[in-house]
């Protein structure tokens, strides 16, 4: 595992926050503004998209400002940032995995939905998920960090998150589903094990990858494919595998480059976005 300040660089977050204080992972956003905007759009571009020439169609300026900034915070918006090039790259190839991409970029830069939602996919399919019973996890965890107000809001919105990824279903009573992993998916999970320097069979065993929900021969299977595809570099002999991401190796090096101004200034957007 890389230091923090390096994942950190790499996209990571690290410290303790949470958009799903006050807002789910916003998918319909996120594929409106993917649709508008080319793979390259640079983050101020991003954010001018949203707020000035109001491409998703809030209804007023602090609803756009406020969409803008949960989504920088959730997706870095920025193609020199590692995780959302990568996420980037897998959507616009594999349009059934998006809503699980959306979840694992997400997860990768929100700690409370990095922590809870693999306590909700434990449980068994045809659980009943309440609002409540997310309430329990989330004081059993964090005791008395949270008001009741906030524990509630954290709880509808992370279950509402997972509704739109596909892990939950229904309106009012939430029961757990099986949600077959994407291709795309597999790959982009594998790709942020990579990020934390993860290799060999403890790529399978990332909580990227368990947020697929899937075995470990599912997923070489997948990633096989994608493979194949050219989306990525997988070689496996036995029980040794080693992938490679040659298509998103440039920005990886470039975030790994010491004391240069592009990650000093990448490093002040994290802290702002």
């Amino acid at each position: 595992m890389r230091d923090q300040a390096t994942l950190k660089r790499l996209g990571f977050m690290t410290q303790q926050g949470s958009t799903h204080t006050a807002r789910t992972i916003m998918l319909t956003e996120l594929t409106t503004l993917f649709s508008q905007l080319a793979d390259d759009t640079e983050k101020g571009d991003y954010l001018a998209a949203i707020r000035d020439a109001n491409c998703l169609a809030k209804r007023s300026g602090r609803s756009r400002k406020l969409t803008a900034e949960h989504l920088a915070s959730l997706y870095g918006l920025d193609p020199a940032n590692p995780i959302h090039a990568g996420l980037r790259y897998f959507w616009s190839r594999d349009e059934a995995a998006q809503p699980q991409l959306a979840l694992l970029a997400a997860a990768a830069r929100d700690s409370l939905l990095r922590d809870l939602a693999p306590a909700i996919l434990a449980k068994l399919l045809g659980t009943s998920i309440t609002r409540e019973s997310v309430e329990a996890i989330i004081e059993q965890r964090w005791p008395d960090r949270f008001s009741a107000m906030t524990r509630e809001s954290i709880a509808q919105r992370v279950n509402s998150s997972l509704v739109q990824v596909g892990y939950l279903e229904g309106p009012i009573k939430k029961v757990r589903v099986q949600l077959p992993p994407a291709t795309g998916a597999v790959a982009y999970a594998l790709y942020l094990s990579w990020l934390q320097d993860g290799r060999g069979e403890m790529l399978l065993q990332s909580p990227w990858c368990k947020l697929l929900d899937a075995s470990q021969d599912r997923l070489l299977e997948l990633a096989a494919q994608a493979s194949a595809k050219g989306w990525m570099i997988m070689r496996r002999v036995d029980n040794v595998v080693d992938i490679n991401f040659p298509a998103l190796a440039s920005v990886v090096d470039q975030a790994l480059q010491p004391d240069t101004d592009s990650n000093a200034q990448q490093e002040r957007l994290h802290e702002q976005g």
